[in-house]
């Protein structure tokens, strides 16, 4: 997400409409933490090339991709003009699939993968805008949904909205959690009300309910991305990043977020239960845009990568917290400041193939 901004927004791309929703057929967005085909990743192009340290953001990439590979399949989505590299650096066993690629944030620009009771994929494709036309440089990151759901011969569909993967969390069983600040920011659907942000979200993830979180305005990258602040462990609870020092900027804004996850209901009625998962304490050499963020991680089959911040203290109860939360799984902590670098975690640079039966 660290490329250039610009001073003025352009007119939104509008949406691109559908006559029947992937809902309405059938299909839904699986939890993340059900099971998983592979992990896809997005190989650094020419837009992640401007960043300050190119070298050390591929062997991040690669690391994590490996990383991933212990515990599922991994495909990596590479422009031709890095193949060679990518395949330098990749283990065989990591699957290179080769397509036009601006940059490495594949939640945010790659197709969100819907299943069907019968074990048909489908994909989600979201219209994606550049987080509100705030950064250059994406035309080929406008069309990646498209061309990654068709390399695996999944059909997509079109949503009649703007935003992002990282924008939405689901429990896999009918509630979907967004915040206000992203979806409705007119940078990305001017002239939608609320009401038609939820009939699009309902026909293109099949949920039945959508929790609307007060959202980040101050975050100058996302506009307040829900993988920010949370994660599903289960349907019915949740990880939730909650702010230990009172002096933390985002400390009032993260317990207003936390009283209403509190007071919510999700789609089957219940109360959520919220484990918290307290934020590393911020360093003076970190950017404004550094991502410092546990929660910002990714469920694997039998696994959970976590980022690691080299704070000893604060990554051992981060590591102590995701145990709890998820003991059935391995905990497996990474150093990827190079990524965090440029505005984003472990999940921003990922994106789950729900398994098909």
């Amino acid at each position: 997400m660290s490329a250039a901004r610009w001073p003025s927004l352009r007119p939104p791309a509008r949406p691109v409409s559908a006559p029947r929703s992937p809902a309405s057929l059938g299909y839904r967005m699986p939890g993340e933490f059900e099971p998983h085909d592979a992990t896809w990743l997005a190989w650094p192009g020419e837009v992640t090339r401007a960043w300050a340290e190119p070298e050390a953001i591929t062997r991040t990439v690669a690391a994590l991709a490996h990383a991933v590979r212990r515990f599922e399949p991994v495909r990596v989505a590479v422009d031709p003009a890095f193949l060679g590299e990518a395949q330098a650096l990749l283990d065989p066993a990591v699957e290179t699939i080769t397509m036009p690629v601006d940059d490495i944030w594949i939640r945010d620009s790659g197709p969100t993968f819907l299943r069907a009771s019968d074990g048909a994929l489908a994909a989600s494709l979201w219209n994606f805008n550049a987080w509100g036309e705030k950064v250059d440089g994406h035309d080929a990151d406008r069309t990646l949904a498209a061309r990654l759901a068709a390399s695996r011969g999944v059909p997509g569909y079109a949503a009649p909205l703007v935003t992002e993967g990282g924008a939405l969390h689901v429990d896999g069983a009918g509630t979907a959690i967004v915040t206000e600040s992203a979806l409705l920011n007119p940078n990305r659907n001017p002239g939608l009300s609320r009401a038609d942000l939820e009939a699009g979200l309902r026909g293109w993830l099949g949920v039945e309910k959508v929790l609307w979180l007060p959202g980040e305005r101050h975050d100058t990258i996302t506009d307040g991305h829900v993988d920010g602040l949370l994660t599903f462990i289960r349907p019915g609870a949740l990880l939730f990043e909650s702010a230990a020092d009172p002096a933390d900027p985002l400390a009032p804004l993260l317990a207003e977020q936390r009283r209403f996850l509190a007071q919510a209901t999700d789609a089957r009625g219940r109360r959520l239960e919220i484990l918290d998962l307290v934020r590393p304490p911020r360093r003076s050499s970190w950017s404004p845009d550094f991502c410092a963020i546990y929660v910002n991680c990714l469920l694997v089959n039998g696994g959970v990568l976590v980022p690691a911040f080299g704070d000893a203290a604060a990554d051992a109860r981060a590591v102590d917290t995701f145990r709890r939360a998820f003991p059935e799984r391995a905990v497996l902590a990474l150093a990827v400041d190079a990524i965090c670098a440029g505005g984003g975690g472990i999940h921003c640079v990922t994106q789950q193939q729900p398994a098909s039966p």
